[in-house]
């Protein structure tokens, strides 16, 4: 069975962006904070992670153990401008295991780690007084 994406949602301005505008991934999309944020959070649990890396729909870090390799996503949901304005944002950040060929095909999925990312993250947003969703 593939491994699902799990994904964990709130709102919050403790992530704005500090950048402007023409340095986002692209107009609106916003999440370097946020990931930078979170490796460092992931980090004091002792779950070391990569550095923020960006795509066009916002920025992730990576975990990896043994063979087993996540992809954390934080990216916000936002227009154009948003946020600049001083106003909470709508986050989102998804755990998605980063399945090979071959682990595909045989199932190979660790539902266990997922969990541990997803734990990790929820607690460390709530020590920041932020009431996070995951569906």
């Amino acid at each position: 069975m593939i491994c699902r994406m799990i994904l964990i949602e709130f709102s919050s301005d403790k992530f704005l962006p500090y950048l402007p505008e023409a340095c986002q991934s692209n107009p609106g999309v916003y999440g370097f904070e946020l990931a930078l944020w979170l490796s460092q959070a992931l980090m004091r649990e002792a779950l070391p992670t990569s550095y923020p890396l960006e795509e066009d729909w916002g920025w992730f870090i990576e975990y990896i153990d043994g063979e087993a390799e996540f992809m954390l996503g934080c990216s916000s949901l936002t227009d154009e401008g948003d946020g600049y304005r001083g106003r909470p944002l709508d986050w989102r950040i998804f755990v998605k295991q980063q399945l090979s060929l071959k682990q595909r095909f045989k199932g190979h999925t660790e539902p266990k780690i997922a969990a541990t990312l997803t734990d990790a993250i929820v607690a460390a947003l709530r020590s920041e007084g932020i009431d996070p969703h995951v569906c």
